[in-house]
């Protein structure tokens, strides 16, 4: 999901990707070698860097300072890219653009290092800068609920989309903060919006489905889990969580079937192998699952309290 309509640029590899997580709640940085790794891995970016070349299209005649000027193009450390957009604020520039992706870019690098205040200061000097670019209330809106300011939050995705209704992105977030002040139905119906817009997105799915399964849906849950699978077949992730939601409604045989799906696309998914164990206990003796769950712990220790967390007894 693409923060800057301008294509405000960070680092690709050596920042790599700021992200909030909404997954796990949005104050969870996510640092991956690509970006796209977070999504991967079911974790909606919201904070993501793009593509330079976009970057200098977006400032016409301006494209050697955008590839020379690490605060644009992110090649650097976390460090260096901030010190290069302090430096650009100090310049004296009057582009408005990109004065507004530097302030963007310095809250993308501040939020990687978790200081979320330092980032709101950034996005209130781009708000300020041009109070009609609606992905700057978004970006704002992402750091209050990784704050836990839920109102302000809401109130900034409002008008985010008062300006731009046709960013899926603006409603899965607000999605996000509904769910997390307890509100499922609502939150339901802003991820109902972020589907209808981007139904190529297996994000809006995965976090609708989070939500149906905290309501105990779990018929709609798995209906969700099944498009992810149909847009992303050859990923394990779809499969698991879709297994776990069989798991929940006691279909212990299609749980195996995801699980075995899983498991034929990487052989030591912990969550899987956690899976096989489950339903071969719970289809057998007790100790029948014991191998696999003890391989699925040794890979990833902490795996059962994960597990447990999906209402998994």
């Amino acid at each position: 999901m693409h923060v800057f309509g301008r294509k405000a640029v960070v680092s690709r590899a050596a920042i790599v990707a700021a992200t909030l997580a909404l997954g796990a709640g949005l104050a969870t940085p996510v640092f991956a070698e690509d970006p796209q790794a977070a999504a991967d891995q079911a974790k909606p970016q919201v904070l993501v860097p793009a593509d330079p070349a976009a970057a200098a299209a977006a400032s016409p005649g301006s494209a050697a300072s955008v590839e020379d000027n690490p605060c644009f193009t992110g090649k650097g450390s976390i460090k260096e890219v901030l010190d290069a957009c302090a430096a650009f604020l100090a310049s004296g520039s009057k582009d408005t653009d990109k004065l507004i992706a530097a302030h963007g870019n310095r809250a993308i690098g501040l939020a990687a290092t978790g200081d979320f205040d330092a980032a709101l200061t950034e996005m209130n000097e781009a708000v300020a800068l041009d109070p009609k670019q609606p992905n700057s209330y978004f970006m704002r809106a992402a750091a209050y609920e990784a704050k836990k300011d839920y109102d302000k939050s809401i109130a900034d995705l409002d008008e985010a989309i008062r300006l731009d209704a046709s960013r899926g992105d603006f409603y899965m977030l607000r999605g996000v903060v509904f769910g997390q002040k307890g509100d499922f139905d609502r939150a339901i119906t802003e991820l109902d919006q972020k589907v209808k817009l981007d139904p190529n997105s297996t994000q809006g799915y995965s976090k609708r489905a989070e939500l149906f399964r905290q309501k105990k849906d779990y018929e709609h849950a798995a209906a969700d889990y099944s498009e992810v699978i149909k847009l992303e077949p050859d990923k394990p992730k779809g499969y698991i969580d879709r297994g776990w939601i069989y798991v929940l409604k006691n279909d212990l045989d299609h749980a195996m079937e995801d699980f075995t799906a899983a498991l034929k696309i990487h052989e030591n998914d912990a969550s899987a192998l956690v899976g096989v164990g489950v339903v071969k206990s719970r289809k057998g003796k007790p100790t029948d699952g014991s191998r696999e769950i003890q391989q699925a712990i040794t890979l990833e220790p902490g795996i059962i309290d994960q597990i447990k967390k999906l209402g998994v007894e």
